[in-house]
């Protein structure tokens, strides 16, 4: 008791010294100090039991020790440190339950924390902090300190701050100053970390470590490396808290927790909080304004906690719809106090980044508009087109997207991006992130009008408007309702960014609006319904990337050969597109990547004096003979290629020996996306093995062929397709990348039962086949059933499929099924799936009247299967957008 009274009169002094420095003593340590009064009124109880009986001539000696190893073991219960204090943990109950579960697991050892700045990690931990080990203890447990034997879950919780100038020394400071050890100056590490280490390799302790940016060697530092599977008795965990998911990977996390913004009514309790009743009830209207205000927050605990703080002193309506006005401006650091500046806390992830070149990457993300969910290749596109990756540097141009792709995955370990609306395809900054990157491509200054980036409003109604261009380099407007521009723009001499893709409404641009840009190097026009481009385009000759891509544009302009340094010409869609005057492609000597998949183009002589090369070509081929002419052409990489209208078939009974025309290196070895389409008498499509044929001049020609990049196959509108047949060969073996087969209006094909011999098919859409009865018919190939079949199948799309029965004649597990889509198939009766199938992500898509009318063998899969059912909304407006991007092969 002399011994625990010591104790509390150190804490005691310690709270008093730390009070008068304006902090809070946490309740854990209120409770702690309230503990030692009840013990010392215990032990008090048992020297009088003690005395009284030996006052009657007996000691029960069993009676005092079994109170005192009550004792001794709550003396021995653990707390942790105190801490300055922080707000309530609002929203976070879920995440401190999981991490609380994985310390009663002894199978996790290592748990990190990550999520983007502000996000409330570090209010977590210090959640984790408060928690009353004691009442978390192993075996059997009571309340009374006369019960049955407690064991503390842990001796030891130690709390210690990494941040960025982390050095071994410094985290053995800290962590000795908890442990109440000693740590001299002149001692050295190896001295120090041997030391912390006999303190705790016989301990049960948790380490929280707070705002991790590098990993953290715990060995150096002394402490016991906690195991996935731990030998002894002791519990070792560790706890910690980055912005990173890649610093979780290299401390070896056993359990990753991903911190995400606070959805919408938890965001509104922790801004009530922060505001106080004062401000809030000031006025009958800020109630509905600071709803506003929590919305442009966006759900980020920091900005809804400083914003909170500023406006508590604001009660008028004015100040608050001023405060709305700038944060709809994107001005956020104008509403708090100058040491509670947003963005500088938020700008440590990106200064944190690996070097400028990511940093670049980050910012060109700024330039889509907020709640833009943004296609992963238009943002790789858009980094080639800026030359932040060299497309030229790579053997083909999968390889740069590939690049690219890492890079988007960095960026979301970061947490500067996370996934979009189609998390697969799709990724979008957080508002506010997207605010900061805007403010330091701005350095800083929200006058700086370096970056502009608009949407939705009707802009440029003059030429005024078109003022505020003159000092950008980077102007965005997308998805705006601008219908023509009023006329030239002053001279833009630092605009190297032109962006205005999706202006659905644009039809015109003014003849001499190139003038003003003699230093544009990237032009998006993308998506508008511009009919031409003016012959005035050849000003911009520093131009290396032009995108023409789903516009209305009848014909290219022949001064379009004056764009020497032009790299990058996309032509997607372009369905009006009639003309390409002969020497213009020629004329782009340096032509890197060239998509004009919806234009008929049959001047061939002119690729052959691309003497660069080109890294990728998407096409589209009306005769065999075209064919054969692009796969001699062995310094042009095929990336797109679509066959259509194929009517001079050179094989007998209407069969198309596809290994004739894909054996060529060029073809073969960067193809990632055909198609064959409107072929209308095709009846067979064969895919055989390689052989040696007779070629030209009667060498003989080796067929072998394989597809390593395809990852996209679409059959659309094949009407008398009944068969594809596989010849002495393994699909897996010649697809092994194949991620997305679309078959589209094949009216005769009845089944697709080889599909299961790809193992890496990720979305399978079968759209319009109206004699398709299932799309698995183990019959025709007892080989393909397997126990795990379709072990990477994301997404299932069935639509207008009247005669489908089933999907496959037995059930299946679909281990990675994330949605099936029906609509329109009042065949199908029932669904694949068995007990054994995850349901947790699983979602089920159609029409309510298709779902009521299922067959069930087993009402408990019906009644698991019911949560994931979603009723669409309007099926009919999905099946035409469906069918017209599966229809335009537009990038998934």
């Amino acid at each position: 008791m002399r011994q625990l009274e010591a104790i509390r009169n150190d804490v005691n002094n310690r709270v008093s010294s730390l009070e008068l420095q304006g902090e809070t003593c946490l309740q854990q340590v209120r409770y702690l100090l309230d503990n030692v009064s009840s013990i010392e009124g215990e032990v008090a109880r048992i020297v009088d039991d003690y005395e009284r009986s030996r006052c009657l001539g007996g000691c029960s000696i069993n009676f005092l020790c079994i109170n005192r190893r009550a004792i001794l073991k709550e003396i021995a219960s653990a707390s942790g440190q105190e801490m300055p204090h922080t707000s309530e943990l609002v929203g976070r109950e879920s995440n401190l339950e999981e991490v609380l579960r994985y310390l009663n697991d002894d199978q996790v050892g290592i748990i990190g924390i990550w999520g983007m700045g502000g996000v409330g990690k570090t209010s977590l931990l210090h959640s984790i902090n408060k928690v009353d080990f004691l009442s978390l203890q192993e075996g059997n447990s009571s309340n009374s300190v006369l019960g049955g034997q407690r064991r503390a879950m842990f001796h030891h919780v130690i709390w210690a701050t990494v941040s960025k100038d982390y050095t071994v020394t410094k985290l053995q400071k800290e962590i000795a100053k908890r442990l109440g050890m000693p740590s001299p100056d002149n001692e050295h590490e190896s001295e120090q970390a041997t030391a912390i280490f006999n303190h705790l390799k016989f301990k049960n302790f948790l380490l929280l470590l707070d705002d991790l940016w590098d990993k953290v060697d715990l060995g150096a530092v002394g402490v016991p490396i906690p195991s996935r599977r731990p030998t002894g008795q002791h519990k070792h965990k560790v706890v910690f808290t980055t912005r990173t998911e890649q610093v979780c990977g290299s401390m070896g996390a056993h359990k990753k927790i991903k911190i995400n913004c606070l959805e919408q009514q938890d965001a509104w309790q922790l801004f009530q909080d922060m505001v106080g009743p004062d401000a809030l009830k000031s006025h009958p209207r800020i109630q509905s304004l600071a709803r506003q205000v929590v919305k442009e927050c966006h759900g980020l605990p920091l900005a809804l906690t400083v914003v909170g703080k500023a406006m508590s002193t604001r009660k008028t309506p004015n100040e608050w719809q001023d405060a709305i006005a700038l944060l709809r401006r994107s001005k956020f650091p104008e509403i708090p106090e100058k040491d509670e500046d947003l963005f500088p806390r938020l700008k440590l992830s990106y200064d944190y980044l690996p070097d400028d070149a990511i940093r670049k990457f980050f910012l060109l993300c700024a330039l889509w508009p907020e709640d833009f969910s943004m296609k992963k290749t238009d943002l790789i596109e858009c980094w080639m087109g800026h030359g932040l990756i060299d497309v030229g540097g790579f053997n083909d141009i999968n390889e740069a997207y590939d690049r690219g792709h890492a890079i988007i995955g960095k960026l979301k370990s970061a947490c500067l991006l996370e996934p979009g609306f189609n998390e697969d395809d799709e990724v979008q900054m957080h508002d506010i992130v997207g605010d900061m990157a805007r403010w330091i491509a701005s350095d800083g200054d929200e006058n700086n009008q370096k970056l502009i980036v608009q949407s939705g409003a009707t802009f440029c109604r003059s030429p005024a408007d078109l003022n505020v261009w003159a000092t950008a380099e980077q102007v965005s407007i997308i998805q705006s309702e601008i219908k023509e521009f009023p006329g030239a723009p002053p001279e833009c001499r630092n605009l190297v960014t032109l962006m205005l893709p999706q202006n659905w409404h644009l039809k015109l641009i003014p003849s001499n609006f190139f003038v003003s840009f003699p230093a544009l190097s990237y032009l998006d026009l993308s998506g508008t319904r511009i009919i031409k481009l003016p012959p005035e385009i050849s000003r911009a000759e520093n131009l290396q990337y032009l995108n023409l891509s789903f516009t209305d544009v009848t014909s290219l302009p022949e001064s379009l050969r004056s764009l020497t340094k032009l790299k990058f010409l996309l032509l997607r869609g372009l369905q009006h597109l009639t003309e390409i005057p002969p020497g213009v492609i020629s004329k782009l000597s340096i032509l890197e990547v060239l998509y004009m998949n919806e234009t008929r183009y049959e001047h061939w002589v002119e690729f052959e004096t691309l003497t660069h090369g080109l890294k990728a070509l998407g096409i589209t081929v009306e005769t065999v003979e075209a064919i054969e002419r692009l796969s001699q052409l062995h310094h042009v990489m095929m990336w797109r290629l679509r066959i259509r209208n194929l009517l001079d078939l050179r094989h007998p009974d209407d069969q198309l020996l596809l290994s004739n025309f894909l054996s060529s290196h060029n073809m073969s070895s960067s193809l990632q996306q055909l198609t064959i389409e409107d072929c209308e008498t095709l009846e067979e499509l064969i895919m055989e093995k390689g052989r040696e044929t007779a070629g030209h001049g009667g060498d003989i020609v080796n067929r072998n062929w394989r597809l390593p990049k395809l990852e996209i196959l679409a059959l659309v509108r094949l009407k008398e397709l009944k068969k594809i047949s596989w010849r002495g060969l393994h699909p897996s073996t010649y697809f092994p990348t194949l991620s997305i087969l679309r078959i589209i209006g094949c009216d005769k094909l009845e089944n697709v039962t080889w599909v299961l011999k790809l193992e890496y098919l990720e979305h399978l859409e079968l759209h319009a086949c109206r004699q398709m009865e299932r799309v698995i018919d183990d019959a025709d190939d007892a080989d393909a059933a397997t126990d795990l079949a379709f072990p990477s199948l994301k997404t299932i799309k069935l639509m207008q499929l009247p005669n489908l029965t089933a999907i496959c004649r037995s059930q299946s597990t679909f281990p990675s099924l994330e949605l099936l889509l029906v609509i329109d198939c009042p065949a199908l009766r029932s669904l694949p799936f068995n007990s054994e199938t995850p349901k947790n992500n699983l979602r089920i898509e159609g029409e309510r009247d298709w779902w009521d009318r299922l067959e069930w063998n087993d009402g408990d899969l019906e009644s698991s299967l019911r949560p994931c059912f979603r009723r669409g909304l309007d099926f009919r407006g999905l099946l035409r957008k469906t069918m017209f991007a599966a229809i335009q092969m537009s990038e998934i």
